[in-house]
């Protein structure tokens, strides 16, 4: 079963909080760039990481199951989809439309979190991810300057936890495959 281990993530966090010490308002500004900013876009680029791996995962788990792969070509079949991107919406819904399923994220959905706030979280933090992973100083979501603090960081960390938690269940309800294996 796959497994979602924020344990890097938490740990960086930890650091982050550490260093600004719970003081209230924006960490100062040093160089031009906001004390902490480093660890902060740290976490977003690690949990999309970790967020593409447990995706894989999960597909990898389902298309064993669903298709028969033999235990002798798994590695094989794994690198024929490891390029499949980061884990955006629409990224996810391509990668699963290749077992048959038009949507995969059809109907998720959890407690104050719509389905429609789901896509958006997942676009966002592949957004994110992309621009820090690309070197992008000013970072922009939805046309509008964005400031990644501590506080967000931990949003989406958080969002992750509660998506890996449900994902895997989704995709067997979704697949028609059975609960108990």
């Amino acid at each position: 079963m796959a497994e979602l281990d924020l344990h890097y993530v938490n740990e960086l966090i930890g650091v982050r909080q550490e260093q600004h010490g719970g003081g209230v308002g924006a960490p100062a500004v040093i160089n031009g760039h906001r004390v902490g900013a480093s660890i902060n876009r740290s976490c977003m680029v690690m949990l999309a990481a970790l967020l593409q791996s447990f995706v894989e995962d999960v597909f990898q788990e389902a298309s064993v199951e669903l298709l028969g792969i033999d235990d002798a070509v798994q590695d094989e079949y794994r690198k024929s989809f490891s390029r499949w991107g980061n884990p955006s919406d629409t990224n996810i819904k391509s990668l699963f439309l290749r077992l048959g399923v038009e949507d995969v994220l059809d109907d998720l959905s959890w407690q104050r979190t719509t389905n429609q706030r789901i896509r958006e979280n997942l676009r966002s933090l592949n957004e994110l991810r992309n621009q820090i992973a690309h070197g992008r100083r000013d970072l922009r979501l939805n046309n509008a300057r964005y400031s990644l603090s501590l506080a967000e960081v931990i949003r989406f960390r958080n969002f992750v936890w509660n998506f890996a938690n449900r994902f895997q269940g989704h995709v067997r309800w979704m697949l028609e495959l059975d609960e108990d294996e």
